[in-house]
């Protein structure tokens, strides 16, 4: 296997992909993080009008995470051969094609297949492009790379969570039908998929570089890999408990208008957007990365308890912006972090396996969050975030003892993906 003998530059693939291809791709993925934001705003809306209950909502929300259970070892395997623009491009087609199902079908089963190919192609196409990044970047601005992408991509979701609030009033008069009805919400998802559709024509832009076969090659450093893995399994299952279900919460809760709730979740995007900016450039410059991640998201968890615990709106509200501007603030870092600890030969198979072990554990927890609010009611929601605080805790001292002495060297000169890390 050849690497790269220059410290801290990216290795052969990005001797072709360059800082052009990485700000195509995220225009690209700003573009899509619109659109879906837009589809995702109504999606649990949409569920409910078609009749399902909260437990069935909460196996649709799983259905998606299976889905890139499913999908990540093909993600890492797929670009044999070809350029990471072609996968990029197959797993946005799945995708478009799973909400197309979604908008069509009525019945469980086959939204739950649709929903389940929505994940399937999202992890080919997010998991392409995260590689293709960290490719087409240097080491050294990597985490500000990845915290630049978070950045657009949570502005991106506050922008389609005001427009896409906004929007539920006059295309309910233009159907002449209500607002929460079946027919609204479908043109409300079918026009996010829409508009994240677009996002090909910066892809097309990308240079189609084929990726070399040995650059596929599966994580060979198994004791870094489980490492990494057992902290994947707690947060995904701590977000699923909680997270995919935010804008139900609004709604369940405090009886919030779609309207309204553009605002509010807007707010939480911006707090995330300016955190994953801040993050990279300042806290980790300054602290480290693991002193960093450690930090900032142990003191994200009493303001999720707050906002789990609050009876008032402001001060839930105001209470995850903060939860939301140190978790997304930290996410850049973490990204950076993982993928600078393989080699390109390795950072494919590695992306994948902890995106399935991520995607799986976070199926459970939206599952098991929909049966607690089944019983529970709207007071469910407390416990889910209960649930979320408490495997996020786990997550958090886990990262300090496994990884405090843990030095990345994906990109150093010398490392091959036969050599096992033994700093940490």
């Amino acid at each position: 296997m050849t690497v790269d003998v220059t410290l801290g530059q990216p290795a052969a693939i990005s001797k072709t992909l360059g800082r052009r291809d990485a700000v195509l791709y995220l225009i690209a993925a700003s573009l899509g993080s619109f659109g879906l934001g837009v589809a995702q705003f109504y999606l649990n809306f949409l569920y409910r009008s078609l009749g399902f209950d909260a437990f069935a909502i909460g196996l649709l929300a799983g259905a998606e995470a299976l889905g890139v259970v499913g999908g990540a070892v093909p993600a890492a395997i797929f670009t044999r051969g070809r350029s990471r623009r072609a996968a990029i491009l197959l797993g946005g087609t799945l995708t478009g094609v799973g909400i197309f199902g979604i908008l069509i079908f009525n019945s469980l089963p086959a939204v739950f297949l649709s929903a389940m190919l929505v994940g399937f192609g999202g992890i080919i196409a997010s998991s392409s492009g995260a590689a293709l990044l960290a490719d087409a970047t240097d080491a050294a601005r990597r985490a500000t790379r990845f915290g630049q992408q978070i950045a657009l991509g949570t502005t991106a979701a506050f922008l389609s969570s005001v427009i896409a609030g906004a929007l539920a009033t006059p295309v309910a008069s233009l159907f002449g039908a209500r607002p929460d009805s079946a027919l609204v919400l479908r043109a409300l998802v079918g026009s996010g998929g829409i508009i994240a559709a677009a996002s090909i024509v910066p892809i097309l832009a990308i240079r189609a570089v084929p990726v070399a076969r040995h650059t596929l090659a599966a994580p060979t450093r198994n004791d870094l890999v489980r490492r990494f893995l057992a902290i994947e399994i707690l947060f995904g299952f701590g977000a699923g408990s909680f997270l995919p279900f935010v804008n139900l919460f609004f709604v369940d809760r405090y009886g919030v208008p779609f309207s309204a709730l553009g605002l509010l979740l807007g707010v939480l995007a911006v707090a995330g957007s300016i955190g994953a900016l801040l993050h990279g450039r300042f806290v980790a410059a300054r602290l480290g990365a693991i002193q960093s991640i450690v930090v900032v998201q142990a003191l994200s968890l009493p303001f999720a308890l707050v906002a789990g615990f609050t009876g008032v709106l402001p001060i839930a509200v105001g209470a995850l912006a903060v939860r939301h501007f140190l978790m997304f603030g930290a996410s850049g870092t973490v990204n950076a972090f993982q993928l600078s600890s393989f080699t390109p030969a390795e950072r494919a198979g590695a992306n994948a396996v902890l995106a399935l072990a991520w995607s799986a554990a976070n199926a459970a927890g939206a599952i098991l969050s929909g049966a607690v609010r089944v019983r529970l009611g709207p007071e469910g929601f407390t416990v889910n975030m209960v649930t979320l605080v408490l495997a996020y805790g786990v997550a958090t001292l886990l990262t300090w003892r496994l990884f405090a002495t843990h030095q990345p060297s994906g990109d150093v000169a010398g490392r091959t993906a036969a050599v096992p890390d033994s700093r940490g």
